[in-house]
């Protein structure tokens, strides 16, 4: 039977709270984690017609044993030829009864980009930070509808800030970026076409817009001020005539 979308969330923090009273550092990513960091704006999600199709989770890499028994013991069953292919880096779980998908990255979410997470889990529960949410989604090359319509959301309910748990941290991520040209060119792309398709939700009305824009753009100030690496300056001088970011197909292939 298909899986509503209370349900993708209840069992998402069920995962995440059982992990929890064994001693797991398990974090909610990905589209379920947008819409508890959104509380106020989840009719948004509803009028641009966003849908969910599995639970992300992320976990440190020392407790990938303890991840694969506790999900097991939930009763998911594991992809063994994901765990071959990704050799431990990614566990794919499903759910016999309804055919819910459960995917735990360990450490880092690489798909484009590398987007550590290792050290950040406990600066925020039961999902990663919305700083590490919006780098999630702005990674992506190809970037595409659901995920703009996500990143909009999310940076209508959290202003720029370094309060790790409601604010997102437009330092971390300029100082982030200034050490990978790559990274910074994805993520520098990708806010000009959120600002260009904010306008085309007719779920936001103009004042939500303009706190979008206001916030996409003093992000962009930020990542442009911050003083980058020598590394950062040599790649620029490529640009993107070298392909600069990882392939999603070939992680697919990969994994």
């Amino acid at each position: 039977m298909p899986v509503a979308h209370l349900e993708y969330v209840d069992r998402a923090l069920e995962l995440v709270e059982h992990a929890r009273r064994q001693g797991i550092e398990l974090r909610i990513l990905g589209s379920v984690a947008y819409r508890l960091h959104c509380p106020a704006n989840l009719v948004l999600f509803e009028e641009m017609e966003r849908d969910l199709t599995d639970v992300d989770l992320t976990a440190r890499g020392e407790q990938r044993r303890d991840v694969r028994e506790l999900l097991a013991e939930m009763g998911y069953e594991i992809d063994q030829d994901m765990l071959v292919a990704s050799e431990g880096k990614r566990y794919a779980f499903s759910d016999p009864e309804t055919g819910m998908a459960v995917d735990v990255f360990f450490d880092e979410l690489f798909f484009c980009h590398p987007i550590p997470l290792r050290d950040r889990l406990g600066l925020d529960y039961p999902t990663i930070t919305p700083t590490d949410l919006l780098l999630e989604k702005m990674q992506i090359v190809e970037i595409n509808p659901k995920d703009v319509k996500d990143s909009v959301v999310l940076l209508l309910e959290h202003p720029l800030g370094s309060d790790d748990r409601e604010g997102i941290d437009a330092r971390y991520i300029a100082r982030l970026l200034a050490g990978d040209w790559g990274f910074y060119y994805t993520v520098t792309r990708n806010l000009e076409k959120l600002r260009h398709h904010v306008a085309d939700y007719g779920a936001f009305d103009r004042a939500q817009w303009e706190t979008v824009d206001e916030r996409i753009r003093t992000l962009e100030q930020a990542i442009e001020k911050e003083p980058k690496t020598a590394k950062w300056k040599l790649r620029a001088h490529i640009g993107p005539r070298k392909k600069w970011y990882q392939e999603v197909a070939e992680k697919s292939k990969t994994y």
